[in-house]
Formats: structure tokens, sequence, C-alpha cells
């Protein structure tokens, strides 16, 4: 979950970041389970390949 938060905090801290990311972002965030499905895991990394945002994942 923690590794979640950060990695939406990272794209809510993209300046002149399209309006699409901000609702995204909000679904996201509002989530109750701790995971992502595998296609809102796709959108997030396809948002994060767009800003240029790398993301390690930690194991």
């Amino acid at each position: 979950m923690q590794q979640l938060c950060v990695r939406l905090r990272q794209l809510h801290e993209v300046a002149n970041r399209d309006s699409s990311v901000d609702w995204l972002l909000q679904g996201l965030g509002k989530q109750a389970k701790p995971y992502l499905s595998s296609l809102q895991a796709k959108l997030l990394a396809t948002m994060e390949r767009e800003y240029k945002i790398e993301w390690k994942q930690q194991k």
C-alpha cells in the first residue's frame, strides 16, 4: 500500500499534467484494497512512462 501511495504522489507532483491524470489518481486513491488490478497497474505504468517517472519495485 505504501508503494502505491508513493507512485500516486509522484504523478500528483508532475507540473502541467493532463486533467485525465487527476481523474485516474482520484479513482486509484479511493480504492479500498491495497493492490491494483492488472488493468489499473497498466494504466498507472503508462502514465509513469508518459511523464518519465522511474519506478523501481521493491522486493
